[in-house]
């Protein structure tokens, strides 16, 4: 490690644990606890799922009966412990037990640590979720893939610690930092929810001609929408899969085989997960570049895509195939993929368990058309509307990052004693460790049994047994 600020010092996490052996431990292991003890009610299970970075997150939530949890006392969480997670990811992210967490314990994929009452926990917890301590980690954890720590790499890690006083001022200025970004990350954390209720207004105001009325007012143009069944504005193909007993004369070839999962792309489908020969196209039945893609069937029934290369579909899938003489395909995608026209699809579709909207209900569907001039300016103004919006949301997703990348930024300027102005009069940070460590073995002292005199033997209380079979 670099060279330490002014009374600052380097101890273990052993070092500023409480006075109590077991103030550091892991969850039960083997038969201690086991799925078939978890209950509807009783002492609070902490899982992985609960240690945010910082923060204690109430989901995930577990329980095992008071008896167990009285035969597990060695692994108890009071309210001010540091929870720390012994698996990624990140493994060694770590919260403080919550004022109000109640009876609880750490399961095995967790650790406890309870901090001395002379050192600051949420200093060490802090510590924990900080660049620094990853790098620490990383170098003693073990396994493939997921890495864990093992209880001694938590118990032998170096950290550096500051005078008590600097560790109250470090964690008062992190907490104050801390509320400003999380409470701008709020913000921009409502973004993507905002953008997709803006692209659906743009499309109901289109589907309802509302989008284009300053430009008809402009051009001297009348409202001119004719209502017209699917049926007379596109061709309506039911798409197909190739016998599958037969892979290698249909599948494998270049033309994609569109299924609803490869409609996520939206306005841009171009790349499947599956390939067709052309002889297995002419089995799934072939659509046009410039398809509108539509899902009839199931639990993602009215997701829309527009092909952006010839292809062939699943029979989960019908295609339009526009008549341009009367609409264009992309006027005709966007329509569909409004929200005024997935409620009609839904309505339409069957009311069983897996809902359907057969062909001939599809094809008789209801879309109000303008003139192909208006469609034209339609599509030009989704489109800008569109990349606006999507440019706003990239450049929220890099504030977000970039907000992150500060957090971790004053994390580091703490640790190197930079965040807060060191005081010459706060008692040295080594005197501290020396005063816990004093205080540790006063305590282990006590504990020892008491040998009467001239018996040479200890008289150890007698203590009733712990049943710890769970």
């Amino acid at each position: 490690m670099s060279v330490l600020p002014h009374g600052w010092t380097e101890a273990t996490i052993d070092d500023l644990r409480a006075p109590s052996p077991n103030a550091i431990t892991d969850g039960p292991y083997g038969s201690s606890l086991k799925t078939s003890h978890y209950c509807s009610e009783g002492a609070r299970v902490i899982r992985l799922g609960n240690i945010g970075s910082r923060e204690f997150l109430v989901n995930d939530v577990a329980y095992i009966s008071q008896r167990y949890f009285k035969a597990l006392a060695k692994h108890h969480v009071a309210p001010g412990d540091i929870i720390v997670a012994a698996l990624g990811d990140p493994v060694g992210r770590a919260c403080l037990a919550p004022p109000d967490l109640g009876p609880a314990l750490v399961k095995a994929d967790c650790f406890r640590v309870r901090t001395s009452s002379q050192v600051s926990a949420a200093f060490l917890m802090l510590w924990l979720n900080s660049d620094c301590a990853r790098a620490a980690f990383s170098q003693s954890a073990h396994g493939m893939g997921r890495v864990r720590i093992n209880l001694s790499d938590l118990r032998t890690t170096t950290i550096p610690v500051p005078p008590q006083a600097e560790q109250r001022r470090i964690v008062g200025k992190i907490d104050g930092l801390s509320t400003k970004s999380k409470l701008a990350c709020d913000h921009l954390h409502h973004i993507p929810v905002l953008v997709e209720k803006y692209k659906q207004a743009i499309l109901s105001a289109a589907f309802r001609g509302d989008l284009t009325a300053q430009w008809r007012a402009q051009h001297k143009l009348q409202l001119e929408y004719t209502v017209t069944e699917i049926s007379g504005l596109a061709t309506v193909v039911t798409g197909s899969t190739p016998p599958t007993k037969h892979k290698a004369r249909f599948f494998g070839g270049s033309i994609p085989f569109f299924k609803p999962k490869d409609l996520d792309a939206g306005y841009h489908v171009l790349d499947a997960r599956e390939t067709l020969t052309e002889e297995g196209a002419a089995v799934s039945r072939a659509l046009p570049q410039s398809s509108t893609l539509v899902t009839c069937i199931g639990a993602t029934i009215g997701k829309t895509g527009f092909a952006r290369v010839a292809c062939c579909t699943n029979q989960q899938i019908n295609g339009l195939v526009p008549d341009r003489a009367l609409v264009l395909p992309e006027w005709l995608y966007w329509m569909v993929a409004s929200p005024d026209f997935q409620r009609t699809i839904l309505d339409n579709a069957s009311a069983t368990t897996l809902p359907i909207i057969n062909k001939g209900r599809f094809e008789r569907l209801l879309l109000p058309r303008p003139p192909l001039k208006e469609q034209r300016e339609i599509v030009g103004r989704i489109e800008r509307a569109f990349a606006w919006i999507e440019r706003l949301a990239h450049e929220a997703d890099n504030a977000r990052k970039l907000i992150d990348q500060l957090d971790r930024a004053v994390l580091a300027k703490a640790f190197r004693g930079e965040l807060v102005p060191q005081d010459p009069n706060d008692e040295p940070a080594s005197v501290l460790v020396d005063r816990i460590r004093t205080e540790r073995t006063a305590a282990t002292a006590a504990e020892r049994p008491i040998t009467k005199a001239g018996s040479g033997k200890a008289s150890v209380k007698s203590h009733p047994p712990i049943n710890r079979r769970v």
